[in-house]
């Protein structure tokens, strides 16, 4: 097991990763007063480069801190004792990492790196002193823990009750939305995961993610050239989830 990289710190006197990271709408300082956004040199400290295929952090190990993804991407993994993998989740920049250990205090997955990334390294201890301070804060934490419930929730329902197709189409529609939130194209886009990471997220063979993929590639839906993928019929693909249409 490769061993997580040090950290690399950002010099106070410059701006601060917060103050000039055009996903804070998506993070904590959202929840922060105009002045009482310096709380953030508090909470937040480092900004971690993580190199393709190296992880963040690992299941088991003690929690003391939650992440955001700066930069790049990340998958979740969770592993089972005789050792078998799945993906529960990816994160794209914006999203943070580490939550569900927020009430064993140890990580319950390994976070590791689609590609080269960035993530911010928020301190827990300082992060809970000041939501005790400020309602706000303590709102957008439960907000964030509460999102990420309710998409293993939806995550639950994908894999107990969609068909392969529809997995796939939701996959990829939940993705585009996600990356419109962001300011980035929701119809074109670059798939960071390979066909058999996406596979172990939606409870596919990685022969029938591929299959189906060509599939909507032949029906107009979308186009894919490698891992490029452009949705060139979003009514199509939405329809896929539509009971009355199947």
């Amino acid at each position: 097991m490769k061993a997580i990289p040090a950290a690399t710190v950002h010099r106070m006197d410059r701006p601060h990763p917060c103050d000039v990271c055009f996903q804070s709408r998506f993070c904590l300082p959202i929840a922060l007063p105009q002045d009482e956004l310096g709380r953030m040199r508090d909470i937040m400290h480092n900004t971690m480069r993580i190199p393709k295929g190296e992880r963040l952090f690992e299941t088991g190990q003690p929690m003391d801190k939650v992440f955001s993804v700066h930069a790049g991407s990340f998958k979740s993994v969770v592993t089972s004792p005789d050792g078998r993998q799945q993906i529960v989740g990816f994160h794209v920049p914006g999203e943070m990492m580490g939550l569900e250990g927020f009430s064993t205090r140890v990580y319950m997955t390994d976070v590791v790196a689609l590609e080269d990334s960035e993530a911010c390294e928020i301190d827990v201890r300082a992060l809970e002193s000041s939501a005790r301070e400020l309602p706000t804060l303590q709102h957008q934490i439960h907000c964030l823990i509460g999102n990420r419930l309710a998409r293993a929730q939806q995550d639950q329902f994908v894999l107990g009750s969609m068909q392969a197709d529809e997995r796939l189409a939701r996959f990829l529609l939940d993705l585009s939305e996600r990356y419109k939130a962001r300011g980035l194209s929701p119809d074109e886009f670059v798939l960071r995961m390979s066909r058999e990471e996406i596979g172990s997220y939606l409870g596919l063979k990685l022969e029938t993610v591929s299959r189906l993929m060509s599939r909507f590639h032949q029906a107009g839906l979308i186009h894919v050239a490698q891992r490029q993928v452009k949705i060139t019929d979003r009514e199509g693909l939405a329809e896929l989830l539509v009971p009355s249409e199947r």
